[in-house]
């Protein structure tokens, strides 16, 4: 589901719709009102607890919210780039040993070569 919601209980909302639950029936599976639901979904913030009962009633991880949020994307980013960094590193390592083995293995075909001119 894309991320769009600008506050977290508009979020919730998003995910309890798309499993065709209104605010009475969400509300009877975390034993609130229906009031209480619609007063989730203006929130800005949840507290963990309420935000774990809801995860586990809307079979969704709802901490996926903060994922495209800062400062988790800030961190996944530089993650990301010191990964891609060390990879791209790999990669060109790899890369210069294969030109290395192609040398030797050049070099190796030249030896046996003059070693099989030598014994004529």
């Amino acid at each position: 589901m894309e991320n769009k919601a600008k506050l977290f209980g508009e979020f919730v909302k998003e995910i309890a719709e798309s499993k065709n639950l209104k605010p009475s029936g969400l509300g009877k599976l975390i034993n609130y009102t229906k009031q209480n639901v619609s007063d989730i979904y203006k929130r800005k913030t949840i507290d963990s607890e309420l935000i774990l009962t809801l995860s586990k009633v809307l079979d969704y991880n709802l901490i996926s919210f903060y994922d495209d949020k800062e400062p988790i994307a800030g961190f996944r980013k530089a993650e990301l780039l010191e990964w891609q960094t060390k990879l791209d590193k790999l990669t060109l390592e790899l890369k210069h040993a294969k030109e290395l083995l192609k040398e030797k293995d050049e070099i190796i075909k030249l030896l046996r070569e003059k070693e099989e001119f030598l014994k004529k």
